[in-house]
């Protein structure tokens, strides 16, 4: 997968919220874990400790439906995430509030935005409704399984290499999905959880970093 870098033109800088996360009877597994996976979660959930990624119903809604539309023909997709960075006694968490895309160059095994479609992606962006951080992307491996290629590592060490920055990897053949951040050379995967965006323990905004970004064009 191919994103090109955007270049920031305007950036604000806030502290990180401290705030407790949804609470453990509030949150729930994805029904495409794996194995080992959903034995992740658990622990994640007894040592009672953040997950690093808590992803809302809607976005997850979002990303499954645009991964299974291409599914038939076996073509990727891929979007932005939208959320919040916030920490808890000492540990930095994400919360994905919602996700952008638009129109995609794609094949079986890449993918990357169409250029003339820039305008309408940073367009939804800015109606997003809330003053959104970029905290990571997704995208699809139809029939592949879930990791990070080389192609996709080189795009979350050049373009997503905050500590919080995610990459959502969804498998929508085989049903799995796994979150990813980098880790030294490499990458590691990270327990996430669903939460419903009505519980009330996560509605307020926090104070967060807003990149206004548009795309770099070559000749």
């Amino acid at each position: 997968m191919h994103v090109p870098r955007p270049r920031i033109v305007k950036e604000t800088k806030h502290q990180i919220e401290e705030r407790a996360p949804p609470d453990s009877n509030s949150v729930k597994a994805h029904e495409w874990l794996s194995g080992d996976s959903r034995s992740t979660f658990g622990v994640a959930v007894d040592t009672g400790r953040p997950f690093g990624l808590y992803l809302s119903t809607k976005a997850e809604r979002k990303i499954r439906l645009h991964a299974m539309k291409e599914a038939p023909r076996r073509l990727e997709v891929m979007g932005f995430l939208l959320g919040e960075v916030r920490s808890w006694r000492g540990s930095t968490y994400v919360i994905v509030k919602d996700v952008g895309t638009t129109e995609l160059k794609s094949s079986s095994s890449k993918v990357r935005f169409a250029p003339e479609a820039f305008p309408k992606l940073f367009h939804e962006l800015d109606d997003s409704g809330f003053d959104y951080i970029l905290v990571g992307w997704y995208h699809s491996h139809p029939g592949h399984t879930c990791f990070l290629s080389r192609t996709d590592l080189d795009t979350q060490r050049s373009m997503f290499n905050e500590s919080f920055h995610t990459a959502l990897v969804i498998d929508p053949i085989n049903k799995d999905i796994k979150t990813f951040r980098l880790a030294g050379d490499s990458y590691e995967e990270i327990p996430f959880a669903l939460y419903d965006p009505r519980d009330k323990s996560i509605q307020k905004n926090g104070r967060k970093r807003r990149l206004k970004v548009k795309p770099v064009t070559t000749t």
